[in-house]
């Protein structure tokens, strides 16, 4: 996974604790298989060669997963996958010089007291960060923008290790009422320029779907370029074609 850090950044960080705890892991030499349980349904994630990631796949029983899969990944279950709902998505990652301090105005620091007015933000909509977890908030790297007392746009981190010098951008969001006017950019600069002042970070990334036209305007604005496509979405796998002792990697 060193070998491919941006892919895999988030499973990078999930060899440590805390996320440690919900990680089962399958190995090869040149490959590996995750399954993340700290969310429902459980995330299902690949790095390394194809034909030894398809011999860890069959490894994996039937039932729901999030799928976070390059194509040539994803393609290796195709006859297992009885019914799913994907997004295609770009992986990004930031390009340090082509970072713009100055984006970040007008913005505050988001502590755990924060809690209850970000989730109140977040709300209940279909469009709501859906990989959020208040211990999330202890990486010190949220911020918000604050209009008239209340919070309406907020950004933060998915995962930060500086064990592995690796970070997540994540849980962007802005009032509908409040959209359009740069405040996810403003939100993002900060959380940007904290983990760069973060010792040890040396990979910064963060996921968006491919056809959010705005949102990777905002991203490539503070210096984020695409990195690799890849699916996600929620799948259901059907039990694998053969048994796991007959997909053993030499």
């Amino acid at each position: 996974m060193e070998r491919d850090r941006i892919w895999s950044a988030y499973a990078l960080a999930d060899l440590d604790p805390p996320h440690a705890a919900h990680a089962a892991w399958l190995a090869s030499e040149q490959a590996a298989v995750l399954t993340y349980a700290g969310f429902q349904p459980p995330v299902l994630f690949a790095a390394g060669a194809p034909e030894e990631v398809r011999l860890l796949f069959e490894q994996i029983p039937a039932g729901r997963y999030l799928f976070t899969l390059i194509p040539t990944h994803r393609a290796l279950l195709e006859d297992r996958i009885l019914e799913s709902h994907e997004t295609i998505m770009w992986r990004m990652v930031l390009r340090p010089e082509a970072f713009d301090p100055s984006l970040a105005q007008g913005v505050q620091r988001l502590t755990l007291d924060d809690l209850p007015v970000l989730e109140a933000l977040f709300g209940a909509g279909p469009d709501r960060p859906d990989a959020f977890d208040p211990g999330q908030l202890a990486d010190q790297a949220f911020f918000g923008i604050r209009h008239e007392g209340r919070l309406v746009s907020a950004a933060g981190t998915h995962v930060v290790s500086a064990v592995r010098g690796v970070a997540a951008v994540g849980n962007v969001f802005t009032h509908p009422a409040h959209r359009g006017r740069g405040l996810a950019t403003r939100t993002t600069a900060a959380v940007v320029q904290a983990l760069l002042q973060h010792p040890g970070l040396r990979t910064i990334v963060l996921n968006v779907a491919r056809e959010n036209a705005a949102a990777l305007r905002c991203y490539q604005r503070l210096g984020f370029w695409p990195f690799c496509g890849y699916h996600e979405g929620v799948g259901r796998l059907g039990p694998a074609s053969y048994s796991p002792q007959e997909s053993r990697v030499p």
